[in-house]
């Protein structure tokens, strides 16, 4: 009995430290970029010998891929709530970009990282990451498609638009300050306004583009 205690004692500490490489190394991809960044560089972060990484990750693109893959999970699995909730899609939009910003400004890199990184590395290394991310994308266009054939937008161009919202709730980690005037919920009220009731405003005249 007492094995096996310290049998679960051990194997907690060493998802701790794990997921405390993880958090340090996607910190430093974010800064210095992913070729930037060095095994020795996120052992010094952490505190460890180098070849102490080596216990728990096979390589910094295992690394990596792990970054990434923690970082959207939770996000996408609350996107998938959100559409299944009955809400109006003008009411799922507000949510869904609630959810992505306050994602952005808990310090959760990975999207950023992978829009900086994506040319540096190969499509193998990054399978997994960019189905999730398709899938949590689709959810923007399925419910701007749904709003624009209920008449709650206007008619745009649905992938554009959804890289349009995207784009600018990712830029808010690059000039967010937690010790700014505005507060978070400001900002993401602020951001769902421009958004929703100004890009989006069904009563807007569009310009025809096409």
């Amino acid at each position: 009995m007492v094995a096996n205690k310290n049998m679960v004692s051990i194997e907690e500490v060493g998802k701790n430290k794990r997921e405390e490489i993880l958090d340090e190394a996607s910190k430093l991809f974010k800064k210095k970029g992913f070729n930037g960044t060095s095994m020795q560089d996120i052992a010094n972060e952490v505190g460890i010998l180098k070849g102490s990484i080596y216990y728990y990750f096979n390589s910094k693109n295992e690394i990596f891929r792990e970054v990434l893959n923690k970082g959207i999970s939770p996000v996408l699995k609350h996107a998938e709530f959100i559409m299944s909730k009955k809400l109006s899609s003008r009411e799922k939009l507000r949510e869904l970009i609630q959810n992505h910003i306050r994602y952005i400004m808990g310090n959760n890199f990975s999207l950023v990282i992978y829009f900086q990184e994506k040319e540096k590395i190969s499509a193998k290394e990054t399978t997994k990451y960019v189905e999730s991310r398709n899938s949590y994308e689709k959810f923007f266009r399925d419910v701007l498609d749904e709003g624009i054939r209920k008449g709650d937008f206007p008619e745009v161009n649905i992938s554009l638009t959804v890289f349009a919202i995207l784009g600018m709730c990712n830029w808010i980690i690059q000039w967010y300050n937690p010790k700014g005037p505005q507060s978070p919920g400001e900002i993401t009220d602020h951001m769902i306004y421009l958004i929703c009731d100004l890009m989006l405003n069904p009563n807007k005249e569009v310009k025809d583009l096409t």
